[in-house]
């Protein structure tokens, strides 16, 4: 008779839930895809609107003003949105967000003029810095 009784490893499993972790991982390359859109194109949209009045060194300056504001927009909006995720849960949280981004972008490829295309690519980062 052994002094020592071998006991059975205990190994409690927790299942991971692949769907909504899926899900929320969708939503965070949602987020990135937003952010990042906007560089392949920005410069030549910037030059057609015709801000910088055909200064070409100009250009960069008014790109990197509508990108800087687009990470202002997320620092200064996730605390609201944390807070009414905890007030009224974080699904609805998700899909206003997530509706909202998608509708800013669209009006921000559709902006004419600067103030809208600041406007709008604030707003879509607003929309989705609770991801």
């Amino acid at each position: 008779m052994p002094l020592v009784h071998a006991m059975a490893p205990r190994n409690p499993t927790t299942p991971l839930p692949q769907f909504q972790t899926g899900i929320l991982m969708m939503l965070e390359l949602a987020e990135t895809v937003a952010s990042m859109s906007i560089y392949p194109y920005i410069n030549q949209l910037i030059r057609e609107i015709d801000i910088t009045g055909g200064d070409d060194a100009a250009v960069g300056y008014y790109v990197g003003l509508i990108d800087s504001l687009f990470y202002l927009a997320q620092a200064l909006t996730v605390l609201s949105w944390s807070r009414l995720s905890d007030r009224i849960g974080r699904k609805p949280v998700l899909l206003i967000g997530l509706i909202g981004a998608c509708i800013s972008m669209i009006f921000f490829g559709l902006s004419t003029t600067f103030w809208s295309l600041v406007i709008r690519f604030a707003s879509a980062a607003g929309g989705i810095a609770m991801l």
